[in-house]
């Protein structure tokens, strides 16, 4: 299945990835005895008892996931003022679990975030304005058949326990593994903000490595560092709020941290076309690597993206009629 996953931060002190789920719950009394958590085996009994079964298979699939990162989980009653981290650390061989409040939370989770002190760049996912990707929550209500299903990915919480700081983390819009491939995938949204070019032209390059201030390039070298962590995939999907708009779905292949993007495959589909395509890979048992077959290619090279400036103002033409 297909998940949002709330925040992945690497420390380059550590040497090591984190994966945060949040999740609010209510009556979170149910998972203390006393001052102390419930044992294990009773604690996620209990906690299944109190969540929905999408909630149930993120959090199910996160517990068996099984790559070398450290796995914190956050349930939350705000309104009690208690805050439970339970933290699955291979690396430790041994899983730690806390009762906090929130003083006691944001103690932590600041340290953590700062561990490797300041950063120049923003970082990817520094906390959006909106607590929710709006496009993301529709996607996944399709898939999950799910007409009101939003996941806020713990957005407001993270805000409120990083007090201002500059967040080191990030989250993925979509997160898959295949089993019959044995792959990870990342998938990545963008929304194309600018009006003078379309879905199919639109590309990170046009933005990113330009040495600007607002230069957002972080968020795709965390991206491939990940990618390249997992040995996955990374899929960058640009899309509109035109509906009748076609998507472009972009694979990249390689990237190079001082000049960006080096090459990629494309692929270009209709909205309609897209969301059927992610509900086959939503169930996809097939052993064949190759997702988007049914969908003509179109290869750009490190020839091109040498000189993407000069190159870019024909990026895309093969798609367009």
């Amino acid at each position: 299945m297909l998940f949002s996953i709330d925040r992945i931060q690497y420390s380059s002190k550590l040497n090591q990835y984190y994966i945060f789920e949040f999740m609010e719950v209510g009556n979170i009394f149910n998972l203390v005895r006393g001052k102390a958590l419930l044992p294990q085996k009773e604690f996620w009994s209990t906690l299944f008892g109190m969540i929905d079964k999408i909630e149930q298979s993120k959090v199910d699939f996160l517990l068996k996931l099984k790559i070398n990162v450290v796995k914190v989980f956050i349930f939350y009653q705000p309104e009690r003022n208690l805050y439970i981290k339970i933290e699955l650390n291979p690396f430790l061989n041994k899983n730690i679990g806390h009762v906090f409040t929130f003083e006691q939370l944001q103690i932590w989770f600041r340290n953590l975030n700062n561990i490797d002190g300041d950063s120049q760049s923003k970082g990817l996912g520094a906390a959006r304005k909106n607590n929710f990707d709006q496009y993301v929550n529709s996607l996944l209500s399709s898939l999950y058949n799910i007409s009101d299903f939003q996941d806020d990915n713990g957005l407001d919480l993270t805000k409120q326990l990083l007090n201002g700081d500059t967040t080191k983390g990030f989250d993925l819009d979509l997160f898959q593994y295949i089993s019959s491939t044995s792959e990870f995938i990342i998938y990545e949204f963008l929304k194309r903000e600018n009006p003078y070019i379309n879905n199919i032209q639109a590309h990170p390059m046009r933005y990113c490595w330009s040495g600007k201030p607002n230069d957002n390039k972080q968020k795709y070298i965390s991206l491939w560092n990940l990618r390249s962590f997992l040995n996955g995939r990374l899929l960058l999907v640009n899309y509109s709020d035109d509906i009748y708009e076609k998507i472009s779905v972009i694979e990249i292949l390689d990237l190079d941290v001082n000049n960006g993007i080096l090459a990629e495959n494309k692929y270009c589909m209709s909205r309609n076309e897209f969301l059927g395509w992610l509900h086959d890979m939503n169930h996809y048992s097939n052993q064949s690597k190759d997702y988007l077959s049914d969908f003509k290619c179109v290869h750009y090279d490190r020839e091109f993206f040498k000189n993407f400036n000069d190159n870019k103002k024909r990026y895309g033409s093969e798609f367009i009629v």
